[in-house]
């Protein structure tokens, strides 16, 4: 398994890391939704107070991951 996933990587722990940093940006954008869906609609507030908007976090972090997959996926394709 750990191969499939560094293969999956490319064997980059850069890639691994936004990869990691794009799931925690999706969960930031929908995490309201899901409180809502559960029935806890506090959650939103409760997580806005520790780190501001959530949306606006979320997309900002998946907006940084694909970032650094595209930088990295250019430095892979240049040494190959």
């Amino acid at each position: 398994m750990l191969a499939r996933l560094k293969a999956i990587c490319l064997n980059s722990m850069t890639i691994a890391w936004s990869y990691c940093v794009a799931l925690a940006g999706a969960l930031a954008s929908v995490i309201d939704d899901l409180a809502d869906l559960l029935g806890d609609p506090d959650v939103k507030d409760q997580i806005g107070a520790a780190i501001g908007d959530v949306k606006m976090t979320g997309r900002i972090l998946l907006a940084i991951s694909v970032v650094t997959i595209i930088a990295r996926m250019r430095t892979l394709r240049r040494s190959a």
